[in-house]
């Protein structure tokens, strides 16, 4: 899997719990980053989230290596599946010194309608823009 969005983060001294190392909490944190700077950048300042906002509906994770204070972190995140209603994709949070994946996530968002209170089918200009920012996306 290709991963075009990468968005460095700074990890901070608050960030870091009693064994030493980023806890597990606030990596999600660090992933809300990376997925939000992923749609403002294929999305620009144009979109308007009370229209059509993408809520997380399924999260899995798995934490393969302890993050620390010092070290150097992107969250890397790629959309590989359109539906429907909802939007698949995979975020990495890697150390930019080793390559080493310290925490893997697999998501699914669902468009959502705040007006409607309800899901909605995914705009069709978010769905062009993704796979134009994509080089391989299902759906």
């Amino acid at each position: 899997m290709n991963y075009n969005h990468k968005k460095k983060i700074q990890i901070r001294f608050g960030d870091i719990d009693i064994m030493g190392h980023v806890n597990n909490g606030v990596q999600l944190s660090y992933l809300d980053l990376g997925r939000l700077d992923y749609f403002e950048q294929i999305y620009g300042q144009t979109i308007n989230w009370n229209d059509a906002a993408l809520i997380v509906a399924h999260l899995e994770i798995d934490y393969l290596a302890p993050i620390l204070l010092k070290d150097k972190i992107e969250v890397h995140t790629c959309i590989h599946k359109i539906g429907n209603k909802s939007v698949s994709l995979s975020q990495n949070i890697v150390d930019t010194v080793t390559g080493d994946i310290k925490t893997t996530t697999s998501q699914v968002m669902v468009a959502f309608s705040q007006k409607l209170g309800k899901s909605i089918a995914v705009p069709e200009t978010l769905k062009i823009r993704i796979r134009e920012f994509e080089d391989t996306v299902i759906g």
